[in-house]
């Protein structure tokens, strides 16, 4: 068995393989044999080029994406299609800066415990049944979700709470009520992330990608109250469709002494859990009063991360373990897309493509759900902050040139691309299914229907969120 997934393993590589060689011939094809037009110069053919190289490349997985994306910056600016403080402009975006933030922020909750101990709080206030704890996981996560700025963080320390709960309703192992109160975490922890542009550095990824007033509407209540008739949508049927779909095996209740067990191990309010804690509201209020106080998102993440380093709450160590700075540099280089894409004038040919090809869409329902059905087919392929990046470049001069705000593009990405199945489309499922026991305990396989159930659901509120934005002028 051993030598036939070794032989398996080797046949896949050696098609990556190949494939990277034809991937190669494809962008020296693109970059120097294709003649010049008025419209695609000789610059953006490099880029184009050498885009297509990196996309293909970021399928393959042959490595990191953030090694591909600085090879990427590298061709371009060897090629001379564009300055190098153009290709890096994304380093010096306020986007960037505040992503940077809010890793660190991010650090401090998973240092501190705090999550954990907010979950637990949440144990002793639901009933403590399968359907009560259901519902406090969605309720609960997503009172946290603005605090905290990483969905894998949440998955990654929610997990062992599904396992410590499952057992103690002493649920089948691999039976539909564990996976029942995963797919709670999921839309507590996960999906409501998406409700709050604090709620996961990939809405800043979005907003990043968008044009320069775009990104000035940005704020966070703005972008809540825009999410809204989505949320609302997502939170209420899903939950029903879990309830429903995900039903316990068992009418076993939760024990007060398993609680209080749980919170004897935390034991009191730590300092640092109550630093964080002090600094999280605070940086939620500075967020929510954005457009009042005139005080930006990235200064206010950035001042709290100092406040956390400051405080010892995080030091270096932190710092440079638990953020994410691979992705925190393919994010960087990512954001410099927009910027060469416009500079070499492949915005306009792109969008040009696109006009033709969906220029049909003019229905708003229409376009909506193209995009939609689109981004669940290239998030097979692609992983999500790649796929929002490209997507979300591609899409929007299309969608300002149908007579929409260019967000709504990056918004139908950003949702669409929360789908997770198969698993390894979504490593925070694969993180929040590890942390709860894993294959022993759970059947992976009962994902199909919920992403199934997601697709639907996700579609039936952005639909619903058309007339909506329309009435805010959006459309």
């Amino acid at each position: 068995m051993a030598e036939m997934i070794a032989g398996s393993k080797n046949k896949s590589n050696t098609m990556k393989y190949v494939l990277e060689v034809v991937s190669i011939a494809i962008a020296v094809f693109i970059a120097f044999f294709i003649t010049p037009t008025e419209t695609l110069s000789k610059e953006a053919l490099l880029v184009l080029g050498v885009t297509v190289w990196a996309v293909i490349n970021w399928i393959l997985n042959l490595t990191s994406e953030y090694v591909i994306a600085i090879m990427m910056a590298m061709l371009w600016f060897l090629g001379k299609a564009a300055p190098i403080d153009t290709i890096m402009s994304g380093f010096s975006s306020s986007t960037w800066w505040l992503l940077v933030g809010v890793m660190g922020m991010g650090a401090a909750v998973s240092k501190s415990g705090l999550l954990k101990r907010l979950s637990m709080y949440s144990l002793k206030i639901f009933k403590p049944t399968y359907q009560g704890q259901v519902l406090g996981m969605i309720i609960m996560g997503i009172l946290i979700s603005p605090l905290i700025p990483s969905t894998t963080a949440k998955c990654a320390i929610m997990g062992p709470l599904v396992l410590g709960i499952a057992n103690e309703l002493d649920l089948p192992k691999r039976g539909a009520g564990r996976f029942g109160l995963l797919m709670a975490m999921w839309l507590g922890f996960n999906i409501s992330g998406n409700f709050f542009i604090s709620g996961s550095f990939q809405a800043y990824l979005i907003t990043g990608n968008l044009p320069a007033e775009t990104q000035a509407a940005c704020t966070w209540l703005n972008w809540f109250i825009r999410c809204l008739p989505w949320a609302i949508v997502m939170t209420v049927f899903f939950y029903l469709f879990i309830r429903f779909a995900y039903k316990a095996e068992t009418s076993k209740e939760i024990s007060k002494e398993y609680i209080n067990e749980q919170l004897g191990v935390l034991g009191k309010l730590t300092r640092d859990e109550k630093i964080t804690s002090v600094v999280l509201g605070c940086s939620l209020i500075m967020f929510v009063l954005e457009q009042v106080t005139g005080i930006t998102s990235m200064t206010v993440a950035l001042i709290a991360l100092c406040v956390l380093n400051m405080f010892k709450v995080v030091g270096p160590q932190e710092f440079t373990q638990r953020t994410l700075w691979p992705l925190i540099v393919f994010v960087g280089v990512a954001l410099g897309m927009g910027n060469v894409f416009g500079a070499v004038g492949l915005n306009q040919w792109i969008s040009g493509i696109l006009t033709q090809v969906m220029g049909g869409l003019t229905n708003p329902y229409l376009f909506v759900t193209v995009l939609c059905l689109v981004t669940y087919v290239v998030r097979i392929l692609l992983a999500q902050p790649t796929s929002n990046i490209i997507l979300t470049t591609l899409f929007w001069p299309l969608a300002a040139e149908l007579g929409m705000d260019p967000w709504i593009a990056g918004i139908i990405v950003y949702h669409a691309g929360v789908v997770m199945y198969p698993p390894y489309v979504h490593p925070n499922l694969l993180v929040g299914y590890g942390a709860a026991g894993g294959e022993e305990y759970i059947d992976i396989t009962k994902a199909f229907k919920a992403d199934i159930a997601y697709m639907v659901i996700c579609l039936a509120g952005l639909l619903v969120s058309i007339p909506f934005w329309q009435m805010l002028g959006m459309i």
